[in-house]
């Protein structure tokens, strides 16, 4: 029996590298990338992605994997646009032209980083509010396309909202410092402070906050059980789900396992969340150099309503950070004594 042939995008970066192996296991892959080393090259920021359309039509995909993107919440509003907005719209084309009946794609908790429900919804997605930069405000109007494109072709579309990817679970591997991992950057800045203060340190965060950290392994695998229940339900029309833990992490977790992580001696943790914004992200950046835009998330992030995402991957399928903190910190431990 012929196994389903997938269209994949974002093959090639720190998710990718771990989805694509799992897929090949149950499908026939061909990932399109600008890097010339991959079955399809092409590039969607360009008029038709720069493809051979009526060659590729002949691979009859039964569904396109788009996991490529611009994540950078430095980058300027044109750049993310042009990558995380545009290109949405060139890959949703090509799938439409190809007749690839079901298109799948990877979004990003950030997405509605500026939601006012107590509860985020998979499909909430506000515009009346700013966003806290270009990127969360890219990839919200890159659900929006993905949400409103009309096809004939394209029976079903499913938008996953990853939560923050951050090491596996094995070796807590990473590529760069991102997200979490600069509170331990923060910490070792300030170490000789948090020693020799005779009082919890004060820290900026609340305790209702949790983080929606997911090890790119299990966001790996859970992208490719998607591609799995998509082929297999056939869903018409839209769908969205919360690829995030049930609970995630509380800030004041974070805090002491990087902590107790890089041995600095002290008298625990009190989290602080009555100062202005502003002045507490200025403060942050000037002590301890924790980048304003990264800490903005950590006193932000809302809850996310998980419950359709674990009615097809089960209750379990997301590990919560106390059993694997000891791997998340000792794959940022390998990452910095290579720099």
């Amino acid at each position: 029996m012929n196994r389903p042939r997938i269209l994949v995008t974002g093959g090639t970066g720190f998710l990718g590298k771990r989805v694509i192996p799992l897929l090949r296991e149950k499908f026939e892959v061909d990932v399109l990338s600008r890097s010339g080393t991959t079955e399809v090259q092409g590039d969607l920021t360009q008029w038709n992605a720069g493809l051979n359309l009526p060659a590729l039509s002949k691979k009859n995909y039964a569904l396109m994997l788009h996991m490529s993107g611009l994540y950078d919440l430095m980058k300027p509003k044109a750049d993310c646009t042009l990558q995380n907005v545009s290109a949405m719209g060139t890959a949703l084309k090509v799938a439409d032209l190809l007749k690839i009946p079901y298109f799948l794609s990877t979004s990003t908790v950030a997405a509605a980083i500026n939601s006012s429900l107590n509860l985020v919804k998979p499909y909430d997605l506000n515009f009346t509010k700013p966003f806290p930069d270009a990127y969360s405000e890219s990839k919200a109007w890159g659900e929006q396309v993905l949400q409103n494109w009309s096809s004939m072709n394209i029976k079903g579309r499913i938008n996953l909202r990853l939560g923050v990817l951050v090491g596996d679970t094995k070796k807590g591997e990473i590529d760069r410092i991102d997200g979490p991992y600069y509170a331990a950057e923060a910490f070792k800045k300030i170490r000789q402070l948090i020693e020799h203060m005779p009082t919890p340190i004060p820290l900026p965060g609340s305790e209702k906050t949790r983080l929606p950290f997911v090890p790119v392994d299990v966001a790996a695998d859970a992208i490719v059980k998607f591609c799995e229940w998509t082929l297999s339900t056939e869903p018409g029309g839209y769908w969205s789900y919360h690829i995030t833990p049930t609970e995630g992490a509380s800030v004041t977790e974070l805090y002491s396992s990087a902590l107790k992580k890089l041995a600095i001696p002290n008298k625990g943790v009190l989290l602080v969340d009555q100062l202005p914004e502003a002045l507490t992200l200025k403060i942050s950046k000037v002590v301890a150099k924790f980048p304003e835009e990264q800490l903005h998330y950590l006193l932000h992030f809302p809850l996310y309503d998980t419950t359709p995402t674990r009615e097809i991957l089960g209750d379990r399928w997301c590990p919560e950070f106390s059993s694997y903190a000891n791997t998340f910190w000792s794959g940022y431990e390998k990452f910095v004594s290579y720099r």
